[in-house]
């Protein structure tokens, strides 16, 4: 890919905030999942002479869209013509983005054949800018996108654990032209590792950082003959099963480990001061992996271990979550509960769990007071019993 005659490799990140620190990383480029607020984005965007992929929104087939209706495709075609009209000649566009995952879910082969009007729609209106849309289940989705869709310029996926993978798949499928990673990061909540209880695992943020670097190099490094760069997920906070799952910043602006190594991925170049590390963390005497019962209104003991690379001195949050309810959406926001949490430190904390029984987690947070923060919980499930901790009895007496 070229940009002003010049080759163009993507180090984005898909993002609403902190453009200037993606600027400072090394990155060159932002992606945007619609146009709404777009212009000030845009102009951001370029002001820290970042380029943007800007997304166009199509809706999934199902409730909202039926892509049988020619009336609703025609309505959708127009208000994305009067995006394309609006922002067709900003300075910061790199190239359009149709829709999200639209492979997700329900799929009607005639959404397919939508895609392919807004496309060719696109290209009429403004032959400067290529055309994209993000797939998820490439196996059958790159076949209907090559038959009904040939005016999609490049292939996009978003990948998450399987990002190592992707280059193999794609071959496989039979895909040999260019392509972009829209999305990637940590191990997504639906492909990891779950307690009995059914809610997924957390990685902490140096794991985070570790499992970014490791695809990142497999993938956008060593297949750069075809990949022709990416999209980290997510450059700001943002509530997604948990309020740290994608978030690589904190809601203060403190970096997490996975940013410094980003930044050295993207220019090889090591920050002056690296974030913070959670080494270790255990609730009852358990980590994660062990699945902690613990018994409603008890005190329990929490311990962490912390690193920070320059030897600074840390301190200490510890939060108590609810578990968002299984009929809920992963983007729904919960509350952290106040007042079960005692003598916090960077080495421990006293939980006293809550009346109510049911899923819970215990969320750390690290700081080393020169904007680094590490993150790390366990999920933890509180079944009914006797209330209160007996003096001098431990509390893994009271453990299943």
């Amino acid at each position: 890919m070229e940009r002003q005659g010049r080759p163009y490799r993507i180090r984005g990140a898909g993002a609403t905030q902190h453009f200037e620190r993606i600027r400072e990383a090394g990155g060159n480029s932002v992606r945007l999942w619609t146009a709404d607020y777009a212009g000030p984005l845009l102009d951001e965007a370029h002001r820290n002479g970042l380029t943007v992929m800007l997304g166009l929104w199509l809706a999934p087939e199902g409730k909202a869209m039926d892509y049988n209706d020619r009336t609703a495709v025609q309505t959708q075609l127009q208000r994305i013509r009067g995006e394309v009209l609006r922002f067709r000649k900003h300075p910061a566009l790199l190239m359009w983005c149709i829709g999200n995952e639209l492979d997700l879910g329900k799929v009607n082969p005639k959404m397919y054949s939508a895609m392919n009007e807004v496309a060719v729609m696109i290209h009429k209106l403004d032959p400067n800018h290529p055309v994209t849309t993000p797939l998820a289940v490439i196996a059958t989705s790159i076949p209907l996108l090559q038959r009904r869709a040939p005016a999609i310029d490049v292939l996009s996926v978003n990948k998450y654990g399987g990002l190592n993978k992707l280059p193999e798949q794609l071959r496989i499928i039979g895909w040999k032209g260019p392509y972009i990673v829209t999305e990637y990061g940590t191990k997504g909540y639906w492909e990891s590792d779950s307690t009995k209880w059914a809610v997924p695992l957390e990685l902490n943020s140096a794991q985070k950082a570790a499992f970014i670097a490791k695809r990142y190099r497999h993938t956008m490094v060593e297949d750069s003959a075809h990949c022709l760069g990416s999209y980290v997920f997510f450059w700001g906070t943002k509530f997604e099963k948990t309020p740290t799952w994608f978030s690589l910043f904190s809601e203060d602006g403190e970096k997490t480990l996975a940013v410094d190594t980003l930044q050295y991925l993207w220019q090889g170049k090591k920050p002056a001061n690296f974030a913070p590390s959670i080494i270790h963390m255990t609730l009852a005497g358990k980590r994660d992996v062990n699945f902690p019962h613990l018994r409603t209104n008890t005190e329990y003991p929490a311990t962490a271990v912390a690193r920070d690379p320059e030897s600074q001195a840390l301190t200490a949050e510890w939060e108590l979550w609810p578990e968002l309810p299984p009929t809920a959406n992963a983007d729904e926001p919960v509350e952290p509960l106040t007042g079960y949490i005692s003598q916090p430190s960077t080495h421990g904390a006293t939980l006293r769990t809550p009346l109510r029984p049911g899923a819970y987690r215990l969320l750390l947070w690290i700081h080393d007071g020169h904007g680094g923060v590490a993150t790390a919980n366990i999920p933890f499930y509180c079944e009914g019993g006797k209330s209160g901790q007996a003096a001098g009895v431990p509390a893994e007496a009271q453990l299943r």
